[in-house]
């Protein structure tokens, strides 16, 4: 298994985002710098994560049905293949409740992600140790994530349902 296949997600490249902040570049320069060390810290943690998921087999069972280890690796790259999208449209958006709302799937989507990594380690289908190298990378990923989100700005839009106020 070559394992720099495996980590099929984009580099950062400034030049996706359409910022029109021309003299203004300073407003943002924070959150953007901490958007990108969360997407790079993010890009760690997705290879470890797709390496796991390889690991499990993906053949059906002797029924020819979905096999535990087959629904498994699929919720895993389900979770994991959310957040990268979510990182990149918190960044191309300047609304808080959008932001927000990107980082509440974010930590859902990783939340869940373990799970199914501990549920794999449970069922005898993974190892310990991988999980707990990813959980290590994870607990590093979620300190940049704190400091991403401390960059949200309050602005004066109302989220009409209620949860970002």
């Amino acid at each position: 298994m070559d394992l720099d296949k495996l980590n099929f997600l984009p580099e950062w490249n400034d030049n996706r985002f359409n910022f029109d902040d021309e003299g203004e570049e300073w407003k943002t320069a924070a959150s953007r710098a901490a958007a990108k060390a969360l997407y790079l810290k993010w890009r760690e943690v997705f290879g470890l994560v797709i390496a796991f998921a390889e690991n499990l087999s993906d053949e059906p069972d002797e029924d020819g049905h979905e096999s535990q280890q087959q629904v498994t690796r699929r919720f895993i790259y389900e979770n994991a293949m959310i957040v990268a999208p979510k990182i990149m449209g918190a960044v191309g958006c300047d609304l808080y409740i959008l932001k927000m709302e990107n980082a509440a799937i974010i930590r859902t989507n990783c939340r869940q992600m373990m799970e199914q990594v501990g549920f794999a380690v449970l069922m005898d289908m993974a190892d310990e140790t991988h999980k707990k190298v990813i959980e290590e990378s994870l607990n590093e990923f979620q300190n940049f994530f704190r400091e991403w989100v401390a960059t949200f700005k309050k602005d004066e839009y109302e989220d009409e349902w209620g949860l970002f106020n």
